[in-house]
């Protein structure tokens, strides 16, 4: 589908909506457009720090959805990945439970969770490297989902977006909030907040916790126990410092912990093969070699002996091509699955003979500190300082093969285990000043630095292993590559306003950030395979120096208080990395940077006496060195057993383009109506893919490929009504939400993918001074339809096959929260 008709389908909207404005009666008012006030139908006005400064969100030149600390609660959204869900274009699907953080923005993603992100999320104005699907939003005081390349402003990992997390302050009168859901499938939270002053005028702090905990809704056939069961405890204080009129401090410390079980998730099944013929398609979903998917005839072929790439002229193996190719849907029913949690109940490591208990799913703790300054300098002039700390500790321990398998095939030779357990620990520092110039001239600037440090280290282990003997032992615990990236960023914007009415602005940012890795003696090798040699200490050592420069001109016209129109054109970037398991071949070791250009054209405006507005962007980006993940089958040199891994590799050149709708709409007092489309058509235009080639008869290009994880359509649509229903302030408030997605593919080969979805999420309640009680569902259809999936290999035969990823089903609670 190409651009026209989205394009024609937005113009006939806002022509629409600039007739009606035209016949009602014109506001003087100067605020903005995103939510009606309580005292009335007018849509009330918004401040965003969207672009590192305070702005009326109507006059921001920027796709941005903003969701207010009520928007949250009154949607009953806990979490970034239900946040997504309610914001078109934007997707942060808890795939693999809270442990991978894997964004995808207007087309745009990392399929690793370890590889730069193209969205990051700021709590505060501070950096959060991971860890961010286990974010709580209970303290929000608004969330801001910034779409478009923000590396101008905001740096590392925001190439397609940014994410403003801002919490309540301290106040300094004694005020505070207490809330308590139970739910069906276990779940259960309650959150406390109450801020006080420590010193009348001068210090004020506010103290918040958290307990949330949730039973699962998938059971494991093998243990009968729940396995995606979810438990947080965390906590925070902020103190608030303003000792004169012209300088203020904010100190933040939160913690967290996290205990989560094995994620929800499980492998198709594969054809039964004897005598050369399948005697079972076993409920696979796997379609015959030779037959057509999506559109697209599988033609199995080999690898080329010399240069190790697919080859028409070289057929795959019989058994290969018998077992065809997974192609479709998810065809998976119920809520029971397999899962090897035995294994994983009480590891020992058999060397240093540590016990450390039940590892099976995620253990995880965080703890961040920082400290934003601001000092006045008068006639408007504010420097800026943010420090910031973060130590998070990540055990994970989990069953690969997905259906309980506990090896993969030896061969004859011993076997590597479909079990691991990672203990990874992630330490990262930053530091940023800005200095602004007054906001209310026509010439405005602001200039900053950031630095970033970050060290990862870890270790890892099978669980079980195979001795000489295909004996089943236990498996040592080994290092891995410890890794460490350094990033220095002067940054900058300049803008001009002319006439009060025409806007030119210009931002920069230098960036260059450097990543090692290795250092850390992996143990003596027992084979020759990748970069280590047999009988000797093996190493994975690599850096490299990422540089660029990510500019973004704007151009805003503002005939009306209540009317914006904006074109941009901008730059942004994320840097390479390495793959450091074990045995890799030199060229799958390191991946290069991936480069974005985009150009936005949008328009904002409030109609209809300011009870109604419409947004629209129309976007385009070219990729360059797309960064996508494969499987990569590999002889690990420490134990000389063939394993799998996942890597990163650059594919080549990729464009997305869509349009995104906003609109809203409150006709009384009493009724709001909001909705919001997204059409992304993401592709790839040329390069070329290794797997592509295996499936396609040696046909390695990606060109007309949609990319993964991205859906071509999605939107959410929602009704509130909230209206008085006796004496004492009592009100009756009820609203439905629907979030609709359309087909995700889990692989460049568009060959599997999540079908479609809609959920339709609803409340109900009453609600009087300070106090409010809601009765809610969430998935009220009950709609099963797997999250995402991806591409991998059945744990018994090592054939081709997939693996989905299971939605969260219907649930009901209650939530009743007091504010004081």
């Amino acid at each position: 589908m190409s651009l026209l008709r989205p394009f024609i389908l937005s113009s006939v909207a806002f022509a629409a909506c600039q007739a009606i404005a035209q016949t009602a009666p014109t506001s003087t008012s100067t605020s903005g457009a995103d939510r009606a006030t309580d005292s009335g139908t007018e849509l009330g006005s918004v401040v965003v720090t969207a672009r590192r400064v305070g702005e009326r969100l109507q006059d921001v030149p920027l796709s941005i959805q903003v969701l207010s600390g009520k928007d949250l609660q009154e949607r009953s959204i806990t979490s970034i990945s239900e946040l997504s869900s309610y914001t078109p274009g934007l997707s942060y699907s808890p795939d693999l439970g809270r442990t991978g953080e894997r964004p995808v923005v207007r087309g745009i993603s990392a399929l690793r969770p370890e590889a730069p992100q193209p969205v990051s999320i700021f709590v505060d104005g501070v950096f959060v490297r991971d860890g961010t699907l286990g974010l709580a939003l209970d303290d929000a005081q608004r969330v801001e989902v910034i779409k478009g390349p923000q590396s101008a402003l905001y740096g590392r990992s925001t190439y397609a977006g940014a994410i403003n997390y801002i919490s309540v302050k301290p106040s300094d009168k004694v005020s505070g909030t207490i809330s308590a859901t139970a739910a069906s499938a276990g779940e259960a939270s309650a959150f406390g907040a109450v801020s006080f002053p420590v010193l009348k005028d001068v210090l004020s702090a506010r103290v918040k916790v958290k307990h949330y905990e949730y039973g699962g809704q998938y059971t494991n056939v093998l243990t009968g126990n729940k396995i995606d069961g979810e438990r947080t405890n965390a906590g925070g204080v902020q103190l608030f410092f303003t000792p004169s009129n012209n300088f203020d401090a904010l100190f933040s410390l939160d913690s967290s912990s996290e205990r989560d079980g094995l994620f929800a998730a499980t492998a198709r099944t594969v054809p039964t093969q004897a005598g050369g013929a399948v005697t079972n398609q076993n409920g696979s979903s796997n379609i015959a070699n030779g037959a057509t998917c999506n559109g697209k005839t599988i033609n199995i072929v080999g690898n080329n002996a010399t240069s190790g790439l697919p080859d028409a002229t070289v057929p795959a193996s019989a058994s290969t091509r018998l077992n065809g190719w997974p192609c479709g849907p998810s065809t998976f029913s119920g809520t029971t699955v397999k899962r090897n949690e035995a294994d994983l109940a009480n590891y020992i490591d058999p060397v240093t003979g540590i016990n450390y208990g039940n590892v099976a799913g995620l253990d995880r703790s965080i703890t961040r500190g920082a400290l934003t300054l601001n000092y006045n300098f008068g006639a408007g002039y504010t420097l800026t300082s943010q420090t910031a700390y973060t130590r998070q500790a990540s055990n994970v321990g989990a069953d690969q093969s997905y259906d309980g398998t506990r090896f993969a095939p030896g061969f004859g030779a011993p076997a590597s285990s479909w079990l691991s357990y990672d203990r990874n620990t992630l330490n990262y520092y930053s530091q940023e000043f800005r200095l602004t110039s007054p906001q209310e001239q026509a010439l405005t600037w602001l200039v900053g630095g950031f630095l970033y440090k970050e060290e990862a280290s870890g270790e890892g282990t099978g669980v079980l292993a195979q001795n000489a003997a295909l004996k089943t032992v236990a498996d040592t615990i080994r290092p891995r590559s410890a890794s460490t990236t350094r990033n220095v960023a002067p940054f900058g914007r300049i803008q001009y306003e002319f006439d009060k009415k025409y806007r030119v602005s210009l931002e920069g940012r230098y960036n260059e950030e450097t990543v090692t890795v290795g250092g850390v003696a992996l143990g003596t090798a027992k084979v020759s395979a990748g970069t280590c040699v047999a009988n000797q200490v093996c190493y994975v050592n690599g850096s490299q120096t990422f540089s660029d420069f990510s500019p973004r001109l704007t151009f805003d016209y503002k005939p009306s208080a209540d009317l914006l129109y904006y074109a941009q054109a901008a730059k942004g970037s994320k840097a390479g990395g390495f793959n450091t398991a074990a045995g890799l071949p030199a060229q799958a070791f390191a991946y290069d940077g991936e480069s974005i250009r985009t150009v936005e054209v949008g328009v904002k405006t409030v109609f209809a006496q300011r009870k109604a507005g419409f947004n629209a962007a129309l976007f385009s980006n070219n990729i360059d060195g797309l960064q996508l993940s494969n499987i990569s089958t590999v002889t690990n040199p420490l134990t000389g057993v063939l394993t799998t891994t996942t890597i990163v590799n650059n594919v080549g050149k990729a464009r997305s383009q869509g349009l995104e709708l906003e609109l809203f709409y409150r006709p009384t007092n009493w009724l709001t109506l909001n909705g919001n489309y997204a059409y992304t058509d993401a592709k790839g235009v040329e390069g070329t893919e290794i797997t592509n080639g295996t499936a396609f008869g040696g046909n390695s290009s990606v060109a007309g490929f949609t990319l993964p994880r991205s859906p071509e359509h999605s939107a959410t649509g929602s009704a509130a009504l909230d209206f008085p229903v006796g004496a004492n302030n009592l009100r009756f408030f009820a609203r439905a939400d629907l979030v609709y997605q359309s087909r995700r593919y889990a692989e460049i080969q568009n060959l599997i993918w999540a079908d479609a979805f809609t959920h339709v999420n609803a409340t109900i309640g009453l609600r009087g001074k300070g106090w409010r009680s809601a009765l809610w569902v969430k998935n009220a259809s009950n709609d099963p339809t797997s999250l995402n999936g991806f591409r991998y290999l059945d744990p018994a035969t090592f054939r081709r096959t997939a693996v989905d990823f299971l939605p969260r089903l219907r649930q009901v609670g209650i939530t009743t929260s007091y504010d004081f």
